[in-house]
């Protein structure tokens, strides 16, 4: 297993409940877990890892065990979906296209003040992404993204609070085609 860094481990655990569903304890061998073949710990040092983070991530209510199950099974909550989405954001970013259509996309967005700190998670996401300011709640990008801004609206739970623009022509246009290299 290789060395991770503060708080890798718990985003691989997530990341990997989020695209499998479930994570097992082993039934023919207790305290085992399924994840081990993710990671392959090498030792018991490196398996006692992996359980304390799971069992912080199920004290910190992002897992739970199934109760249906009596295998013991780990699925995500809301609240660990939607951390486990937040973290897939990171590493998200809108394809280039080979040819541009001409057109470009803007995303808009009115988030209310109390919901400031989403604002501002919208706006590092959607800079992440690859989409650039053209003002202080507008963002422009020359390719296709509805899929991806629906991705981090969903995420942040203010997808009704975006608007997805199809243009032809803006202003200043020569310096966005320059910032995307078109």
């Amino acid at each position: 297993m290789k060395k991770y860094a503060k708080g890798e481990l718990v985003k691989i655990i997530l990341s990997t409940l989020l695209a499998v569903g479930v994570i097992t304890v082993a039934v023919v061998a207790p305290n085992v877990f399924q994840v081990f073949k993710y990671f392959k710990p090498k030792n018991a040092y490196e398996r006692k890892r992996i359980k304390q983070s799971i069992t912080r991530l199920e004290q910190r209510k992002f897992i739970r065990k199934d109760r249906k199950s009596r295998d013991g099974y780990f699925i995500l909550t809301y609240a660990g979906k939607i951390r486990a989405m937040r973290y897939q954001i990171e590493t998200m970013k809108i394809p280039r296209q080979n040819k541009w259509d001409g057109k470009w996309r803007i995303v808009m967005f009115d988030i209310p003040e109390e919901k400031k700190m989403i604002r501002r998670a919208i706006n590092h996401s959607l800079k992440k992404i690859g989409c650039v300011q053209y003002q202080k709640s507008v963002f422009i990008t020359p390719f296709l993204c509805k899929k991806e801004i629906d991705f981090v609206g969903g995420c942040f739970g203010v997808r009704h609070n975006m608007r997805l623009i199809l243009a032809e022509n803006i202003e200043i246009e020569n310096n966005f085609k320059k910032t995307f290299n078109l």
